[in-house]
Parts: C-alpha cells; structure tokens; sequence
C-alpha cells in the first residue's frame, strides 16, 4: 500500500494471512483446472457422439444440442486470433495478483469460473487449428437454445462467474452505503 512493499505497509502478510492466501490460490487453482477438465471432457463426448450441424431436441423443440464450431468470440464475433490467448493470459495474471487472504470465496469461485472457462476456449483454439496457426482453431459449441448462438461448458462458466462478479460488486457497493450512513 501506498508503493511500498507489502511487507513494510499496511498490507503485511502475517503466518495466518500467508496461509489463507495459499489456501485462496488453491482454492482459485482448484476451480480453474475443475472447470477446464469438465469443459474439455464434455467436448470430447460431445465430438465422438454428435454430428457437426445436426440439431438433437432434448426439451422440445428450440431446446437441445447442436454441434458447431465457432472460429469467432462471443456471438460469433470476429477478432483477430492472437487476441484470444492474450486476453486469456492478462485475465488469468489480474486475477491472481488481485487475489489477497481476504478474498472471499464467492468471488474466488467466480474468478476461477471465468479464467478455466477462458482457458477452456484457448485450449479449443489451439487444438483444433483452422487457418493453420497455432491459435486460429475453432470453439466446440453444442448447447443449443432457440435462435440464441450456440455455447459450451466454458461458456456457460463464464457467464456465471461473471454474474457472481456483478453480485460482489452489488453487495459491496450496498454495505459501503450501509457504513456510510449516519446512525
């Protein structure tokens, strides 16, 4: 705090604090391998058992699984390959360094989300090269819901961290307004 080293400002690291901060970073760890494992895996049933455009209803109609390969961003967007991995790897470092012995669990839980989810996604790109690069292969996409784009387990992973991300930043904005308020 205030530029100097952690271990001479306000935000020394006791033994206790060390320990829960490694306890923290394994939790974050932890989250992150689980989601890339399931997402990955998923993949891989999904590849050998569904064929590529085919719409299998699970819930009627508009509801079910679809298999499609997404070279693009969310919604299909296009954005440069060697975007992907990067935004990825400046997450992943943001998310670590921000990460302290009072972090509170949700919202470990919500960043491990969004980082395995990323990472989950990178791992597509680079295993199923489409324009001959290392990085410019396509997303395994297969959930499908109405007209809405196709998505996967990381997807999904992301978009729940990040809801968990908006919950935090709602608690605490109403418990600074609850401290701020006169008594």
């Amino acid at each position: 705090m205030h530029g100097l080293p952690a271990s001479c400002g306000d935000g020394a690291l006791t033994p206790t604090g060390t320990a829960q901060l490694r306890g923290r970073l394994l939790l974050l760890v932890s989250i992150v391998a689980a989601v890339v494992l399931v997402d990955q895996v998923v993949k891989a049933v999904v590849l050998d058992v569904l064929e590529p455009g085919r719409f299998v209803p699970l819930l009627g109609p508009s509801i079910g699984w679809q298999l499609v390969f997404n070279p693009g961003a969310a919604f299909g967007l296009r954005l440069p390959p060697v975007i992907f991995p990067l935004v990825t790897l400046v997450l992943a470092v943001v998310v670590v360094r921000a990460l302290d012995a009072a972090t509170p669990r949700f919202l470990i839980l919500g960043q491990g989300l969004v980082v395995g989810g990323a990472i989950g996604n990178v791992i597509d790109r680079v295993v199923r090269s489409g324009d001959g690069s290392w990085i410019g292969g396509s997303v395994v996409d297969f959930v499908a819901w109405g007209s809405f784009p196709r998505f996967n387990v990381a997807d999904a992973s992301i978009t729940v961290g990040v809801a968990l991300f908006l919950l935090a930043a709602l608690l605490e904005e109403r418990a600074q307004r609850g401290s701020d308020a006169p008594s």
